[in-house]
């Protein structure tokens, strides 16, 4: 089932845009750089891809980043909700937590330059999550916006929307299974997809943020005991039975 008790109902709703100011860009481009110090080439165990270079590392923090920081200034202005963001810089080996939590709900922000059209989660991330029963309840999709000429962020960034971990499973409407070397449909892009992933188009996405950021407030987030995992089909039951006797 993709549907139950702790689904969101989809509404129709225009995109949020957030302005970083200065000093707040500043911020997200050094932590970007000195992250990226530190950072493997490979993400999450994918050694037959392509390694990404310190430049592609420093400006995908950078992307990801920006859209954290976004995405917290519109919930404390919108909500009053204060969201502590993390700029600390991790060795190798080590790893942030979720982007944030709001009422016990963890939430990943995504953020991608704009021109993007889907919302992509990677299996691997989901894998490498519930290895270490840390899996998301809520994913937010954030778009960038860019100066390619220059390769910079202008500082402006669109808050699309989001979808909760509920739905992505095979099967699920509106969610496509898109494995790794496929190129995205209904786009002009001959990108090949470097991993497997789950995809949802933006327009597919729960748009109004208040329906969304209500809910998150005014329930529990859903009990992923039983979420299946893309690859193995295993569940924090399986992975870890000695917490459910």
């Amino acid at each position: 089932m993709c549907y139950n008790n702790y689904y969101i109902h989809y509404l129709w709703g225009a995109d949020m845009t957030i302005e970083l100011t200065k000093d707040e860009l500043e911020q997200c481009k050094m932590f970007s750089r000195k992250c990226a110090e530190n950072q493997q080439s490979i993400e999450f165990g994918q050694y037959d891809t392509d390694p990404r270079s310190p430049e592609e590392i420093s400006r995908d923090n950078l992307i990801g980043k920006i859209a954290e920081v976004a995405f917290a200034k519109m919930v404390l202005r919108d909500y009053n909700l204060k969201i502590e963001l993390d700029f600390n810089y991790y060795p190798r080996g080590q790893w942030d937590s979720q982007d944030t939590i709001i009422n016990d709900w963890k939430i990943d922000v995504k953020g991608t330059r704009q021109g993007g059209k889907w919302m992509l989660i990677e299996w691997n991330k989901l894998n490498f999550r519930q290895k270490h029963k840390d899996l998301p309840h809520f994913f937010v999709m954030v778009s960038v916006f860019w100066d390619r000429k220059n390769d910079t962020p202008s500082g402006k960034v669109d808050l699309i929307g989001g979808i909760s971990i509920q739905r992505l499973k095979e099967g699920c409407k509106k969610v496509k299974t898109l494995p790794k070397g496929t190129l995205l449909p209904e786009i002009k892009s001959k990108v090949k997809l470097q991993a497997d992933n789950f995809g949802i188009l933006f327009d597919n996405l729960e748009r109004d943020w208040k329906l969304m950021i209500n809910y998150i407030l005014e329930n529990d987030p859903p009990n992923l005991d039983n979420y299946p995992n893309p690859y193995t089909r295993e569940t924090y039951r399986s992975l870890f039975p000695d917490d459910y006797r």
